[in-house]
Formats: structure tokens, C-alpha cells, sequence
């Protein structure tokens, strides 16, 4: 019978293999020869990845952050607006100042101003030096208000570059933290990757000595394939990672970063509060200060259109200087050929009276613009309180997650121990350690992931709170510096 002969042919293998016993340590050591050999060509495509990659250059998170703040383009363009609104006030200043031109005519006419005519109405060469001198003395808060609203601007560009210089130190951080914790999930992979491969060794052991089933095979070889496919997936998260990085710190040459592990976190915080750090928020948050400092413009800007339906008045000298031809006047006392000079002084009462509406439109459009930056300052209020409260809710979040994590660590550490224990003794089976091992290797991704998006939940609510400093505790580069 079929059945009956594949019994005995069985009970005949198994009774050959227990009279002969050095053909189980043959087999035994062949085994664990082809374990080997599976786990040096496992690797061997991954090093051969490795050996394609740019050069390695390890950076600390100090270097990270001085070097984004130091290389970073849009600092050095922000730096460049802010010195170009310096510029602005002192423009705007210049109005308060005398004003001096001189102008220099070379002109050939027959007449002296339009008035006096020379004899028979002859054409002559004219020199005609003007020197002008003019003072503003009252323009009812035209340019003080003018002042004021470039003063405003500057204060809001400053504002904004400080806006962004605490970014920069925040996508730095972040991301040098997510590269760190792609690292070590790299690592972890790695770990996972020997652990599967191992237990398909012990797998085909089992099987080649009769004390095993196939499906423990399958399973382990697919669990060595899962490990091997997750760590080229964390491998490949590395290599973006270390692209965003790089790009943050301003780095064009094609280098691999790796990031070395930090001792201390300098963001950490005992216990975040949203509603006790709202006001040190809006005394730091520069994206505030920015708002109000666009209100206080656009409220110079209102005055200053407003400004335009009043008269001003400025004081006038002016010196005339003429050279003309010999004979070209009939006044015994006009030299010629000779510099003729006069001296004017008065004043300038300017009067605005109509201009097809264009004052009423220019105040109506500063108003709008005051109305929208009042409500922008709101609007960044309530973002300054939100981004505190999911800060907190992120850190809060982040601990219980990494509590959990460890907790669950700890536990799958015991249960995969107990296990290996129970197998040794024959009390479960082998997919039972498969699925320990499973268990562990997700128990450590849990951890690395939960300290990591701690990290990064601390950066998120300093740079909510508008305390975020490099490690270096360095202090914003001045416009001219970041040349």
C-alpha cells in the first residue's frame, strides 16, 4: 500500500540516521557551514550598495546648525532686505535735510529770461549757473509720518529674518534628529536581519535532523527576506535624510551625512505649559513682532496718505550766475563778457487742490491695508497659541508612546527569553519563537521611533515658545556678517 511503504521508507531514514550518528554531525556542520555562507551572501549585495555611496562625513548637531545658519541662501537674501529697509529710513530722513542742486545751462537765444532782449534781436551763446537751496519748514506730519512707516518696515524685516534664522535652526535640528533615528533603525534592522537569519539555520537544522517540519523552513526563510527588505527600505531612508540635511546646511558636494549620537538633548523641558508660556511666546515669537511692527506701518502709512491733502511750505535760496557776450545788453552797469551773479531768497507755499481723486483713493487704500494688518496680528496670535498647544499635545503624546515602547520592549525581551526556554524543553514550537522574535524586533523599532519623535516634539514646541538657540547658544548674525 502507498501509504504503508511511505511509512516504512520513513521509519527506515529515521532508523539509518540513528544507527548512524556522525552522519547527524556531518550533516550538522554542513548546515551550519551553509548558514553561514547565506548570511555572508545575504549581506553581500547590501555592501555592494554601500561600496556605491559618497564618501561618509560625520557631523555632530552643533556642526549641523552652525552650518546651516553660516551657508543657508535665504539668510544671506533676508540679511540683504533687511539692510536694503535700513536704507529705506535714512531715505526717508533725507527729507528733513537741506536740500542743495546746482544746475549749469548752455544756451543759444535772443533773450535774457524771455524779457530782456538783445539789440536787433540777435542769437547769442548763454552760460547760466543756477545754485538752488531748499529747506522743508512744515508739511503737517508728511515726512515724519513717511519716517515712521520705513522705521516700521525696518523693525518687520528684522523680524522676518529672525523668523527665519529660528527656522533654519529648527529644520536643521529635525532633521538631523530624523536622520539620527533612521540610523538607528538601520541598526535595529541589522539586528533583525541576523536574529531571522539565524533562526532559519536553526529552521533547516531541525528539519535536516528529522525534529523539525518544513513549514518552519518557509516561515524562517520568509522572515530573512522581510528583515532583508526592511533594512534596504531604512537604508534608503537614510541616504534622503542625509539629502534634506545636507540641503538645510547648505552642502552642493555629494556627501553622505551620519549623524552622531547626541548625549544631551538641549531642548528637553520638564513640563510644557501652553497657557503659562502664551506670554513668553509673544514676547520672543519674531512672526509677532512682525505683525505688530506691520500694524504700527500701515497706521504711519494711513497718517502719511492723510498727509497729502495739506499744504506745505519750504524756504528757498537760489544764486544766479550769467556770462554774456559783449554788447549783448544796452545797461551801463551789467559788465560784459563777465560773470553777472544775483541772490533770491523766500518761500514755497504748495497747496494741494485737485488730483482726479487721487489722495482719496491713496487714504482709502491705506486704510484697507491698516484694517488687514490688524487682522493679520490676530491671526498670528491665535497661530502662536496653537502651535504652542500641539507642541504639548505632540511632547505629551511622544512620552506616553515611548513609555509604552519601553514597557513593551521589556516584555517582548522576557516573553522572546521564556520562549527560546520552552522550546529548548520541547513545551512549544518553533513558529512560537518566530513570532517572539517578531515581536522584540517590533518592540525596538516602537522605541526608537516614540525617543526620536520626543526630540522632535521638544525642537516643535521651542520654536512655538520663540526659545529655540543652537547648541552653540550663538546669537543672530548681523546683516553685514552674513557676507
Amino acid at each position: 500500500m502507498p501509504g504503508r511503504s511511505g511509512r516504512m521508507d520513513r521509519w527506515r531514514e529515521g532508523s539509518l540516521s540513528v544507527r548512524n550518528p556522525f552522519s547527524l554531525l556531518a550533516k550538522a556542520s554542513a548546515l551550519s557551514c551553509l548558514s553561514a555562507l547565506l548570511l555572508l551572501f545575504g549581506f553581500d549585495g547590501l555592501r555592494e550598495d554601500a561600496r556605491a555611496d559618497p564618501p561618509v562625513q560625520e557631523v555632530t548637531l552643533s556642526q549641523a546648525v552652525e552650518r546651516a545658519l553660516a551657508s543657508r541662501p535665504d539668510l544671506k537674501a533676508e540679511a540683504s532686505r533687511v539692510q536694503s529697509a535700513r536704507e529705506t529710513v535714512g531715505q526717508s530722513r533725507a527729507a528733513d535735510y537741506p536740500q542743495l542742486s546746482a544746475s549749469f545751462q548752455t544756451l543759444y537765444g535772443n533773450s535774457l529770461f524771455g524779457f530782456f532782449l538783445f539789440p536787433n534781436y540777435n542769437y547769442e551763446d548763454l552760460n547760466l549757473l543756477t545754485v538752488t537751496l531748499t529747506q522743508n519748514l512744515l508739511d503737517f506730519g508728511k515726512t515724519g509720518s513717511q519716517i515712521d512707516q520705513s522705521r516700521w518696515s525696518y523693525r518687520a524685516e528684522e523680524a522676518r529674518r529672525r523668523t527665519l534664522w529660528l527656522s533654519t535652526i529648527r529644520d536643521a535640528e529635525s532633521d538631523y534628529f530624523t536622520l539620527l533615528a533612521d540610523q538607528h533603525q538601520v541598526l535595529a534592522d541589522k539586528k533583525s536581519l541576523e536574529d531571522a537569519t539565524l533562526q532559519l539555520a536553526r529552521a533547516r537544522l531541525r528539519y535536516a535532523t528529522g525534529t523539525g517540519i518544513v513549514l518552519d523552513v518557509t516561515r524562517a526563510r520568509v522572515n530573512v527576506e522581510s528583515a532583508r527588505l526592511a533594512l534596504i527600505r531604512s537604508r534608503d531612508q537614510v541616504r534622503t535624510d542625509a539629502v534634506n540635511l545636507a540641503q538645510v546646511m547648505g552642502l552642493e558636494k555629494n556627501v553622505r551625512l551620519v549623524a552622531r549620537d547626541v548625549a544631551h538633548d538641549p531642548n528637553t523641558l520638564e513640563s510644557p505649559d501652553p497657557d503659562r508660556d502664551l506670554p513668553v511666546a509673544l514676547s520672543h515669537r519674531p512672526e509677532w513682532k512682525e505683525a505688530r511692527a506691520n500694524v504700527e506701518a500701515a497706521r504711519a502709512g494711513l497718517k502719511n496718505a492723510r498727509s497729502q491733502n495739506w499744504p506745505s511750505l519750504n524756504a528757498l535760496f537760489q544764486s544766479f550766475t550769467a556770462t554774456l557776450p559783449r554788447g549783448a545788453l544796452p545797461f551801463t552797469y551789467i559788465p560784459n563778457n563777465s560773470p553777472y551773479s544775483t541772490f533770491n531768497f523766500g518761500g514755497i507755499l504748495t497747496v494741494p487742490i485737485f488730483e482726479g481723486g487721487y489722495m482719496v483713493h491713496q487714504t482709502a487704500r491705506a486704510r484697507s491695508d491698516l484694517l488687514t494688518a490688524i487682522d493679520t496680528r490676530e491671526s498670528v496670535r491665535l497661530q502662536v497659541s496653537a502651535d504652542l498647544r500641539k507642541a504639548a499635545i505632540a511632547i505629551s503624546d511622544a512620552r506616553q508612546q515611548l513609555e509604552e515602547a519601553r514597557a513593551e520592549e521589556e516584555n517582548a525581551r522576557k516573553n522572546d527569553m521564556l520562549v527560546e526556554e520552552a522550546y529548548r524543553q520541547g513545551q512549544v514550537q518553533s513558529v512560537d519563537v518566530m513570532d517572539a522574535q517578531t515581536a522584540l524586533r517590533q518592540a525596538r523599532e516602537s522605541v526608537i521611533r516614540a525617543r526620536y519623535l520626543l526630540m522632535n516634539g521638544f525642537v516643535a514646541y521651542q520654536y512655538a515658545r520663540g526659545t529655540i538657540e543652537p547648541p552653540t547658544t550663538s546669537k543672530p548674525p548681523s546683516p553685514e556678517n552674513l557676507r
